[in-house]
């Protein structure tokens, strides 16, 4: 063991601790290879800092499973992005992903429970401090933007007692259910309301349906009364943010692009900065969404698949892999529209606008001219008084996640360092701040 101090504590490597560093394989054939479904396959699109993400989420064989034996993911191990972009990203393995394989960009950090707590590793790993560390480590090697099976091994992290460790893991992890209770919260939430949304405005079950005429329209039978337009029709605008990329600073106003989209807003904290002078430029662009807009994510793996109303106006700034809809408010309600986009047919014709096959990208000019179903306005209004209340409750978890997660993220060097001793500290603290 080195014998090296960070603070308090001593520091260790992971090879000392583990007994498996490694990364996996794509089975022969590749994405063609993948099965409908069977044992999950993970790749790094599905890692994510502290989460792990089931969209996009493969499965192979049997056959192909034993093929890649000696990668098989077990309870308590670490999953470590080491390629690209998300290099560095790291998860604990759900319980519930067994049995499961990872493909080569993924490596598997298999702690010893004799040895450490597999939960304090992954956590000094997602520490802000180690975190950085290891993407230095990433950046500056021979391949660009990656880590061998060497870096992680040697990664030296400060390794205290294990009683003081499993205190530590204990408080994290406190944090932590309390955001995924209250994600699974939201997404029950998602689930009401686009439900609500099908009901209503797909198989026409809204108020006073029985009393309604159908009639023939280019998108099959709908209620009288209403219509079937074009998104350019109902809309002010349709476009995307910037195609200019100004530099980067320290300190200024936060410049958005697509990987800074979730499901229900955007991540300011992971934009980057721009100058004042360049923000203003690009706001007298119109690249600054505004209250009400719907933004889509319209280029790359994820388009389509993030957009959300943005419920209010903050100073902010857009790149072109984000598409603004600004809907025309006496046609049709922002919520409305942003949940038809997404309601599973709609999706499906709207892949025959998107262009790419390595990149896909929506074609604004033809998105402008996609066919929806416009219903009657005061039927729409009906639909938000009901659907505000769980929006609003949406919303609501997702500022208490932000909050556990800030305190969370500022708790976790002070922790890891032995900064503050955690005898003192109160492990109800994470449920206090959610209360």
């Amino acid at each position: 063991m080195n014998t090296k101090f960070n603070l308090k504590h001593p520091l260790v490597t992971l090879q000392e601790i583990t007994t498996k560093i490694g990364s996996g394989a794509t089975p022969r054939g590749g994405q063609d290879s993948y099965k409908s479904t069977g044992i999950n396959l993970i790749r790094s699109l599905n890692i994510y800092d502290f989460q792990f993400e089931y969209e996009g989420l493969v499965f192979i064989d049997e056959t192909q499973a034993k093929q890649l034996s000696n990668v098989e993911v077990k309870l308590n191990d670490i999953l470590l992005n080491i390629t690209g972009a998300s290099v560095a990203r790291c998860c604990m393995v759900p319980s519930k992903l067994l049995p499961a394989r990872v493909n080569q960009h993924v490596a598997i950090v298999r702690v010893s429970p004799l040895l450490a707590n597999p939960y304090y590793v992954f956590y000094c790993i997602n520490s802000p401090q180690y975190k950085n560390r290891l993407l230095a480590l990433a950046q500056g090697g021979a391949t660009r933007e990656a880590l061998t099976k060497e870096t992680i091994s040697n990664f030296e992290i400060p390794f205290p007692p294990l009683a003081t460790q499993k205190k530590i893991a204990d408080i994290f992890s406190a944090y932590d259910d309390l955001i995924e209770n209250n994600t699974r919260r939201i997404k029950i939430l998602e689930e009401m309301v686009q439900t609500l949304y099908h009901e209503w405005f797909v198989k026409f079950r809204f108020p006073g349906h029985g009393h309604t005429k159908m009639v023939d329209s280019e998108l099959g039978l709908i209620p009288e009364g209403w219509e079937v337009r074009q998104l350019s029709e109902v809309c002010q605008r349709i476009t995307d943010g910037s195609h200019w990329s100004p530099k980067s600073v320290d300190k200024g106003y936060p410049m958005a692009s697509v990987k800074d989209m979730y499901t229900w807003g955007l991540n300011v904290e992971s934009c980057r900065k721009i100058s004042q002078q360049d923000y203003d430029k690009l706001v007298r662009n119109d690249c600054k969404p505004l209250k009400n807009d719907i933004l889509i994510a319209k280029d790359g793996n994820t388009y389509l698949k993030r957009m959300f109303v943005v419920e209010k106006e903050i100073d902010l700034v857009i790149l072109s892999s984000i598409a603004i809809v600004r809907p025309n408010l006496d046609n049709i309600l922002s919520y409305v529209l942003v949940f038809h986009l997404l309601d599973p047919p709609v999706k499906s014709r709207l892949k025959n606008y998107v262009s790419g096959a390595a990149i896909p990208r929506i074609i604004l000019k033809d998105f402008a001219r996609f066919p929806i179903v416009v219903p009657s306005i005061d039927i729409q209004h009906k639909f938000f008084n009901i659907a505000e209340a769980m929006i609003k409750d949406c919303h609501c978890l997702i500022a208490k996640n932000h909050n556990l997660r800030q305190t969370r993220d500022l708790l976790l060097p002070k922790l890891i360092s032995g900064e503050i001793d955690v005898e003192q500290l109160d492990i109800t603290t994470a449920e206090e701040l959610a209360a």
